[in-house]
């Protein structure tokens, strides 16, 4: 168990195991179909995690359906950017642009609605600023040599 993480995943992916293979599965697909909805959220509301929740949906449904798994790798508004990301750590200049375009966006019509309360602006920021780090240190996806 990592010092970081209080969860003994092992554990846990035991005591599933001990399961029915049918309520195993079902658990599975629940919890990446939840997943995918979570990480659809976080495409359109800043500061929310997409590709976490997409992550964890590619792995539960590679423990419960095939064909839902294809789906999540080959859905044309995230499967490239999911598949990127889980093979190389990459993301797009285009996604990192547009992240940080909405992300700041929002944030700065945040802090001007929040303008009387110094702390919350103050937060906003850190967070934006923390976030934006993050895309940065995030290697892009190298052009093809022609």
């Amino acid at each position: 168990m990592s010092q970081d993480c209080p969860i003994d995943h092992d554990a846990a992916e035991r005591a599933v195991d001990k399961l029915p293979d049918p309520l195993r599965r079902g658990i599975y697909f629940s919890v990446g179909a939840v997943s995918v909805v979570l990480g659809v959220i976080g495409i359109v509301v800043p500061l929310w995690p997409t590709t976490c929740f997409l992550l964890l949906a590619g792995w539960c449904f590679a423990r419960s359906s095939p064909r839902a798994e294809r789906w999540l790798h080959e859905n044309r508004l995230f499967g490239k950017y999911l598949r990127d990301y889980r093979e190389s750590g990459i993301i797009s200049p285009r996604v990192r642009h547009t992240s940080l375009t909405v992300l700041w966006l929002f944030i700065g019509i945040s802090a001007y609605l929040l303008a009387s309360r110094l702390w919350a602006v103050a937060l906003l920021l850190l967070v934006a600023v923390a976030v934006t780090a993050h895309l940065y240190s995030l290697p892009t996806q190298v052009p093809a040599e022609e």
